[in-house]
């Protein structure tokens, strides 16, 4: 492939889970030096060694622990390196034509195989959450394509005014667990071969597991169900309580409970495994467009700028034309039960980078690269064609047919009959023949990955037999797999975008990381420890947000004011005068708290921002204006936009949408009259397609009480969890030698502390940890 001296195209990608790195990858590989990648991420952060890397427990993120099933169809259409390098350590068929992998591991593999790109300046990491005021899009002259890849609350999408279609809503359930290895012979989990098949004949529970052994229990939900389900979990999250599911007097054996334990039963997976109970609303929707051109003014000309005179002529502005595409959950939401998700995702994620490079490719050498700016909607229309091809295959195709067939019908049914004996014999009768079709549908295919390990008769009536009466009916009542309807032609990336192999460029080496910054802790002094702990940076924006209300406040506004201000994440009211005044903003040390100030009028407002510039300009303070449509008679939402620093977030909180047509030429503005979306823009409510859920008590945690924390109310200790001997030897630890330092760090003695409340550690600095007054789990540490 030729080189050419044009200036590298700039790519700014929002999010940095598989989807976005695939993306990145294949560009990369593709367009060499022609491309930069500029990665934002915010469950990454930079470790003591100046190392990016993914946040854990330490720093308060809890890695995803879903299982997902990887199609082989999708993973062959990518460059062998990352074929390779995807399935490195877990490489596992369960299903005929795909393979499970958790996707912790995606992201940990792909993040390592990006690395080279990082080193060798093509891929830049940055290590927080992309927003209206990063560097990238207020010099808005510094990229030239925007890329959405942040989920289905994507910023991007909502900062491009790009609307969802809803297709449909159903609700579900997550249950987590991980069995360990060694356990006795009663809890060995069941081969992936009989959970592939009681997977299959019925569509209340589905298992997708790594191994077999850690994943997590699907179960479809009525609307009654999912919400009672939430308000049980909600009461354990409110009073900071784990889940105990061993615990009948915590979790009674009533009916939302019951689908839980019956659901475990039936794929003989013990309560005790359990670690976490996730409820989930599932909401298939798509993006009405993934390409979309923004305009912004700029402040030089550039090659790419067009200029156009003011009315009185004697001012120029400049314009540069930049685009915006959307990528994975931020284009479409699909059902998670037919397993398509991150595939769609990946998909897409090819099907864009292979569009920008043929639109880059010369026309008159077929292997010369050739960056021309701007890139127009024009060249992107078979990206478009292609996403609404595989939103037809996947929403229509998969989703909806789950969708439109719910549980509730069997659910309902089951109730009326299940407790009459000769109904039970009936439906056990069913559920049993419905394992069978299971069976032979499955081990008939030439490519089913178990053949050495058949399935008996026995095994199946056994999982007919653990289960309740009530289950076996709903079980029996439930429909099975659409496997024929959903099965047919894949939308393949090829179709569209062909390509020869021999256009991915070489992988860049990757250099050795030097001894300086992998100094085992024996040769570090603990002072340098400590001081390399310190700089360990998780990038966090404090929210200064200023309310403009006008000459008139209604009482549900001033409700909502005070909802915000009295939220966790905010500064507490009684200590930051900021109800209805102008009064200087809480020093910056507050750390993670947001601050809302509200004032009338305009005037106010400019006279708050002088007074409080040097705050706004701090690097760690993100500046947010909200307001009304009309503030009185002669001032608008325009005029508030006129009146604030250039590109600052604006959100317009009005039930008159109509009125607010002149803001689409501000591209820093949203108008919107949900109560959701505003306490989205003031960070206090996130809209996920996947909540946390609540942690399960298993019987590896503590139970003991502790001493809670006054800001969190958790408890603050940390305790080991060893033998006495060793924490014998712990306590004494500012006499121990260079050996016995190493010793603590090679033989993971970290890993036997624990908090009181199950948070464990992968870390821990000595001198940090044993302090008098120990510390906080709501602590940066």
């Amino acid at each position: 492939m030729a080189n050419t001296t044009s200036s590298p195209l700039i790519i700014v990608v929002s999010g940095g889970g598989p989807v976005a790195l695939i993306f990145s990858l294949i560009l990369a590989v593709m367009m060499g030096k022609h491309v930069k990648i500029i990665i934002y991420e915010r469950r990454w952060f930079v470790d003591e060694h100046g190392v990016i890397r993914w946040q854990g427990e330490e720093q308060g993120n809890t890695r995803r622990g879903q299982v997902v099933t990887l199609q082989d169809h999708v993973i062959e259409q990518m460059p062998s390196f990352i074929q390779e390098g995807l399935f490195q350590n877990i490489d596992e068929r369960v299903w005929p034509t795909s393979r499970n992998i958790p996707i912790r591991e995606v992201e940990d593999r792909l993040f390592d195989l990006i690395q080279p790109f990082v080193q060798n300046g093509q891929v830049e990491l940055i290590p927080e959450k992309l927003n209206e005021q990063s560097k990238h899009l207020i010099e808005s002259s510094d990229f030239d394509v925007l890329v959405g890849a942040d989920g289905s609350n994507s910023f991007v999408r909502k900062y491009c005014k790009i609307e969802m279609v809803n297709d449909g809503i159903e609700h579900a359930c997550g249950v987590a667990y991980d069995v360990p290895e060694e356990v006795p012979a009663s809890d060995e989990p069941l081969h992936q071969a009989l959970n592939c098949i009681l997977t299959m004949s019925q569509t209340r529970y589905s298992v997708s597991s790594s191994a077999s052994r850690r994943g997590y229990l699907y179960i479809r939900l009525t609307p009654d169900e999912h919400e009672k389900l939430d308000k049980c979990v909600k009461e354990f999250k409110d009073h900071n309580k784990l889940l105990n599911l061993l615990d009948y007097n915590k979790c009674p054996n009533s009916p939302v409970w019951s689908i839980v334990r019956q659901g475990l039963d039936f794929f003989k997976i013990s309560p005790k495994y359990v670690f976490r109970v996730v409820p989930i609303e599932i909401n298939v929707q798509h993006a009405s467009i993934v390409v979309r051109e923004l305009h912004f003014e700029i402040n030089e000309a550039q090659p790419t700028t067009s200029t156009t005179e003011t009315v009185c002529g004697s001012a120029i502005k400049q314009s540069k034309t930049m685009l915006a595409c959307l990528v994975g959950d931020a284009a479409m939401n699909v059902h998670f039960w037919p397993g398509r998700g991150m595939n769609s995702g990946m998909t897409a994620a090819m099907a864009l980078a292979r569009n920008i490079l043929r639109t880059c490719t010369s026309k008159t050498s077929p292997y010369s690269i050739e960056v021309r700016t701007p890139l127009q909607f024009l060249d992107f229309l078979d990206y478009e064609s292609f996403m609404a091809r595989l939103r037809a295959r996947e929403q229509q195709g998969r989703s909806l047919r789950i969708v439109k067939n719910p549980i509730s019908a069997s659910v309902k049914k089951a109730h009326i009959y299940a407790h009459l004996n000769y109904c039970y014999d009936r439906y056990i009768e069913n559920l049993n023949k419905k394992l069978k079709e299971a069976r032979l549908h499955l081990e008939k295919q030439s490519n089913w990955p178990h053949q050495t390990r058949p399935v008996t008769d026995d095994e199946l009536q056994s999982a007919c037999n653990r289960i309740h009466p009530n289950a076996v009916a709903q079980l029996s009542l439930a429909n099975p797999w659409p496997t024929r309807e959903m099965s047919g032609t894949e939308v393949r990336v090829e179709e569209f975008f062909p390509l020869n192999q021999q256009q991915f460029l070489p992988v860049p080496s990757i250099k050795e990381v030097t001894s300086n910054r992998r100094r085992s802790l024996h040769e570090q002094t603990i002072e340098e420890v400590i001081s390399n702990h310190r700089r360990s940076s998780i990038i966090r924006r404090r929210f200064l947000i200023l309310w403009i209300t006008g000459d008139m406040i209604s009482e549900n506004t001033k409700k909502i004011i005070d909802s915000i201000q009295n939220s966790p994440t905010f500064a507490d009211p009684s200590t930051t005068a900021a109800v209805m005044t102008t009064n200087q903003p809480q020093n910056p040390s507050m750390g993670s708290f947001h601050e809302l100030h509200v004032v009338c009028t305009i005037e106010e407002a400019r006279k708050w921002i002088a007074e409080n510039d040097k705050y706004l300009r701090a690097h760690d303070t993100l500046f947010k204006v909200i307001t009304t449509w009309s503030l009185n008679k002669r001032e608008t939402a325009v005029d508030v936009i006129r009146a604030v620093a250039t590109r600052v977030p604006v959100l317009i909180f009005t039930d008159k949408l109509e009125e607010t047509q002149p803001t689409p030429q501000f591209p820093n503005v949203i108008a919107t009259a949900e109560v959701y979306e505003l306490y989205r823009f003031v960070g206090i409510k996130q809209e996920t397609h996947w909540n946390p859920g609540c942690p399960v008590l298993s019987e590896h945690q503590l139970m003991c009480g502790g001493r809670p924390c006054e800001k969190c109310h958790r408890c603050r200790d940390w305790h080991f969890t060893g033998d006495q001997d060793t924490w014998t030897w712990i306590i004494n630890w500012k006499n121990w030698t260079p050996n016995e330092r190493e010793r603590f760090q090679s033989h993971f003695i970290y890993n036997n502390f624990t908090k009181r409340d199950g948070a464990t550690c992968s870390r821990v600095v000595l001198s940090l940890l044993l302090l008098p007054d120990h510390l906080c789990v709501c602590d940066s540490h």
